[in-house]
């Protein structure tokens, strides 16, 4: 998953409206219509904090590819983050910081910032029209998977599948065919969404057992993210 740190994040947050999420049976919204709310919900969402995890997709030869993310993100296109991947091929544990469409790579050998050059940003995986709206949004075949405690919140999960062009964005890859399983787990009091799950070949090349999973946390908690001092 290449990499548009907050990327992955921020996905999260143009989606969601107010209400109590249920299930059919008790006079709730549907999982369909629990989607779209909390779509609407999260899209009110001002900062946020994010864990990413790729497992079982390849190394890629260029560019910046992501394996593990934490850090957090100020919507609309800011975020910063501590991340373990890779960089033009090779093995790298850094930080990385994106303010609008520049990002900004530690150079794990000097501690030094340079800017870099990638494809895909960060940021663009955070924007409305892509990453999680996109995932959100063109979800089909949903299945209510029931609910579940974690960590004293109750979360309704959800699941389906969506076309591998809509995950693209969210994972910065140029798609392949077909479609992927995704799931998502959202509040039930507050309809925030809370993880999304992407399993499958999003890519050419990719085994059907790739995943990638976004947690996300510290809803509107302050944060403050500035391009860093540039050396040289």
């Amino acid at each position: 998953m290449t990499a548009r740190i907050g990327a992955a994040v921020v996905v999260a947050v143009a989606l969601v409206g107010v209400g109590g999420a249920c299930g059919e049976d008790d006079g709730g919204p549907s999982p369909s219509e629990l989607i779209a709310q909390s779509a609407e919900r999260t899209g009110e969402i001002q900062s946020f904090h994010f864990t990413l995890d790729v497992q079982n997709v390849p190394t890629a030869g260029a560019g910046l590819q992501l394996t593990a993310a934490e850090g957090d993100v100020v919507v609309p296109d800011r975020a910063s983050a501590d991340v373990t991947g890779s960089f033009a091929g090779l093995p790298i544990t850094t930080q990385v910081i994106a303010v609008g469409e520049d990002v900004w790579l530690k150079n794990p050998l000097t501690d030094g910032w340079q800017k870099i050059d990638v494809s895909t940003t960060p940021v663009a995986l955070l924007s409305p029209s892509q990453g999680v709206l996109a995932v959100m949004g063109g979800i089909t075949d949903v299945v209510d998977e029931g609910r579940e405690e974690v960590d004293g919140t109750t979360l309704v999960q959800v699941s389906g599948r969506v076309d591998a062009a809509d995950v693209a964005p969210l994972v910065a890859v140029a798609p392949g065919d077909g479609t992927v399983e995704a799931a998502l787990w959202i509040g039930a009091d507050d309809l925030l969404l809370r993880r999304i799950e992407v399993r499958g070949a999003v890519a050419d090349g990719e085994p059907e057992s790739a995943l990638r999973i976004v947690d996300l946390s510290r809803f509107d908690e302050p944060v403050a993210v500035e391009p860093p001092e540039v050396s040289g």
